[in-house]
């Protein structure tokens, strides 16, 4: 295989890796705190979820917060934590940030090449097909309340739709945010 059928094989897969659209990944990061232990009550933070970014009408709704809300008290409770409605007997704080941050991203196609690879290296007519997306980050932060210390917080971040914030996919996301929550 030549230099240049090499080359477009690996612009033809850093392209196709650019713009397809990724699962949620999730990043976890803990301190050790009795807080955690299973059985630990939670409640939510006295101060108001906060969000930053471009708001999406269809993702940032009241309906979609109240989802999140109820959706992260049933996989909390799922690893075995308990809710309470008062915050001064609650173990842990529960918090939450969403993010929302507008991007564009962009496709450079072949057309008339007749090379049968995406990049070929024989003249042809090249167009960038541009696209609008929406980078959501959702990040779930628990909150030693006696210390007023963090000890446990998920990130997670992806492509956001409206269709995001149904029931089944905020069952599936918070369910692997909250996985790694100690369950002793």
């Amino acid at each position: 295989m030549n230099i240049v059928k090499s080359l477009a094989i690996a612009f033809a897969f850093v392209g196709a890796a650019i713009t397809m659209q990724a699962a949620a990944k999730v990043e976890v990061i803990q301190s050790s705190s009795p807080a955690l232990a299973k059985g630990a009550t939670f409640a939510w933070a006295p101060m108001r979820a906060f969000g930053t970014g471009v708001p999406d009408p269809a993702i940032t709704n009241e309906i979609a917060v109240d989802r999140l809300r109820t959706t992260t008290e049933a996989m909390l409770e799922t690893r075995g934590y308990r809710l309470t409605e008062d915050p001064a007997e609650a173990d842990l704080l529960v918090a939450y940030t969403v993010i929302m941050q507008p991007e564009t991203g962009g496709k450079l196609k072949a057309d008339g090449a007749d090379c049968g690879l995406p990049f070929c290296p024989t003249a042809g007519d090249y167009r960038l097909d541009a696209s609008q997306h929406t980078q959501g980050t959702l990040v779930l932060d628990l909150i030693e309340r006696e210390t007023g210390r963090l000890v446990w917080r998920a990130t997670s971040k992806k492509r956001v739709t409206g269709k995001d914030v149904s029931e089944a996919k905020l069952t599936v996301l918070l369910r692997d945010m909250t996985k790694a929550l100690p369950t002793q």
